[in-house]
């Protein structure tokens, strides 16, 4: 029997409301930590595209027993073994938490730290569904440079979990990868700390195949010359090639990123207009529809 697809209209409501009680509202900290678990239904529910109507519980992940006839589990089955044991991990984590808050038999209150280990795990599911979507859509030079460019929309952090993700499931699999893993690290922790990654990683980057005459070539022709992030006719090697990349004062310029949070973020993701940039291909409208899904009721800070 067919799965029904989320939707992201079908949850626009409920996570608006969600997002506004949890993050807009003077809700103490364990109410909010039990909405937090909702929350990670519905990033669950995405993240497998099991939409409205598709029985779906949190248990039905955790429980290390799966039923072979339940349709998260035939969903579970096509995600890959690294990125699903992290998941499940996360999804598990939030759920304990959230059940802490939940049941009457425990009348402890909740403390900070317990709120940013959820907040800190949410964003790790979040970053997973983008994780899951470059490796159905390989992160390369052959990249779509739309996709690209609004990845950049998201707050720092997601971006550099993701690309860290990806780097652990793929390792050194490609410039494009490494090279935007590399200024991910700029934005999220530093100049300093993605220049010294690179040196203490120097023997394995200098192994990697440089690109071939003809994937230049392929590269280039998809840019203008001055939309250009890597020069790959100026180097041999691609340790050189993104030792020059991380020199380069543009990238020490956004060391430490420009927004942090959604709330900083939404300003800008506003500003795009997410139909004429991610319409062409079925690449592109999963990815925007990815990326509509993590903006859903969030308010621009002032």
């Amino acid at each position: 029997m067919a799965i029904t697809p989320f939707e992201n209209s079908d949850y626009e409501i409920l996570i608006s409301d969600l997002i506004f009680d949890i993050y807009y509202s003077e809700l103490s900290i364990s109410s909010r930590l039990v909405l937090l678990r909702k929350m990670t239904e519905l990033i669950t529910r995405r993240f497998l595209n099991l939409g409205m109507g598709e029985k779906m519980e949190l248990g039905d992940i955790t429980s290390p027993e799966k039923n072979p006839k339940y349709k998260t589990t035939e969903r579970l089955n096509n995600v890959d073994k690294l990125l699903r044991k992290d998941f499940e991990s996360t999804v598990n984590k939030l759920r304990e938490i959230g059940n802490k808050y939940s049941h009457t038999q425990n009348h402890k209150i909740s403390n900070l730290e317990e709120w940013i280990e959820a907040e800190n795990l949410i964003w790790d599911l979040f970053s997973y569904l983008f994780v899951q979507y470059f490796l159905k859509y390989n992160l390369s030079l052959k990249s779509d440079k739309n996709v690209l460019s609004m990845f950049s929309q998201l707050p720092t952090d997601i971006r550099f979990r993701t690309l860290q993700k990806l780097f652990e499931i793929k390792g050194y699999d490609n410039i494009q990868l490494i090279d935007k893993y590399l200024l991910a690290m700029v934005k999220s922790k530093g100049w300093e700390e993605a220049y010294f990654w690179l040196i203490s990683h120097r023997k394995e980057i200098q192994s990697m195949s440089y690109p071939s005459e003809n994937e230049i070539i392929e590269y280039i022709d998809d840019f203008d010359e001055d939309e250009l992030s890597l020069p790959l006719r100026k180097f041999q090697n691609v340790f050189g090639l993104l030792s020059s990349v991380l020199r380069n004062p543009k990238v020490k310029s956004v060391s430490g990123g420009i927004y942090d949070t959604f709330e900083e973020a939404v300003k800008y993701f506003y500003e795009e207009n997410l139909e004429t940039y991610l319409s062409a291909t079925r690449e592109q409208i999963e990815f925007r529809e990815l990326l509509y899904f993590c903006f859903i009721g969030r308010t621009p800070t002032n």
